[in-house]
């Protein structure tokens, strides 16, 4: 009982006033500490007993009004409104608002990912991202567009579908200041100005700015063609090169914005 609660202060102490994550608390190691760290990192079961059993909220923020159950609540709800980030990670610096959030983080270092999907046994390293993942075998789509009724897995993913209705692009590049809807697009436009191409080919180490460019180039060498013809059956590497093809049945004249916006095989060809 008294090394329990010594345990616990030196994990209270060791939190609060450095704001680092002991990494060696895991389940099964010390079930009395991670008892006490689950009721740190989740503020939801951190709730005022009384206020929680009566549905009470006596805690008001003074900035923006919204009530809370109990005091720890509205502490961490407070940084939202501050900025104060202090809980830092020991390995890259990043800081964090609540000490849970740094916990998710701390697996983008270690690779630990122990939520599993019961479906077709892909992990996670957070429970919401398996939440969200378990739709793609469901096909529930619970967030809807109140404009076209079009439906998604993910809140994220509606709130970028509705930047196409409103025309939002918050992402702004620092360089020639072209706007987009999304910060991976702002990312991979970067690159045009940065000339950094991550994503190498592992046959003959050719660069390419984005992974999708890669995913078509591999082709070339695999000999992979997914994209087939429905009248005469011909394998294509790329959909574009299928589109242009299939013109040669239908002989449709492609459109000004079909020709521009095709991106040519010679592009990702590995010669």
């Amino acid at each position: 009982g008294g090394q329990m609660k010594d345990d616990a202060m030196i994990f209270l102490l060791r939190v609060l006033q450095t704001g680092l994550l002991p990494l060696n608390i895991r389940p099964g190691k010390a079930p009395h500490l991670l008892s006490l760290w689950e009721g740190i990192s989740n503020p939801r079961r951190v709730k005022n007993s009384r206020a929680n059993s009566l549905g009470e909220k006596p805690f008001r923020c003074t900035v923006c009004e919204k009530c809370f159950p109990g005091k720890l609540n509205l502490t961490l709800h407070m940084r939202i409104h501050t900025g104060e980030k202090p809980f830092k990670c020991s390995v890259c610096s990043k800081d964090f608002n609540q000490v849970s959030n740094l916990y998710k983080h701390m697996r983008s270092h270690t690779g630990e990912r122990p939520f599993r999907c019961s479906v077709c046994s892909k992990d996670f390293s957070d429970p919401s991202h398996l939440k969200i993942h378990m739709r793609a075998h469901t096909g529930e789509k619970p967030f809807e567009c109140s404009i076209c009724a079009r439906t998604f897995t993910a809140n994220h993913n509606l709130k970028m579908h509705m930047r196409t209705h409103t025309r939002e692009k918050p992402f702004r590049c620092p360089v020639c200041e072209k706007d987009f809807t999304q910060m991976s697009s702002l990312n991979r436009h970067a690159r045009s100005h940065t000339g950094e191409r991550p994503f190498t080919c592992s046959f003959c180490e050719k660069g390419f700015t984005q992974m999708s460019h890669l995913k078509i180039h591999v082709r070339y060498h695999t000999g992979e063609k997914p994209f087939v013809c429905s009248f005469c059956d011909k394998g294509f590497a790329e959909k574009g090169t299928l589109t242009a093809h299939l013109r040669t049945h239908t002989r449709e004249k492609p459109s000004k914005d079909s020709v521009c916006g095709n991106v040519s095989a010679s592009n990702h060809s590995p010669v």
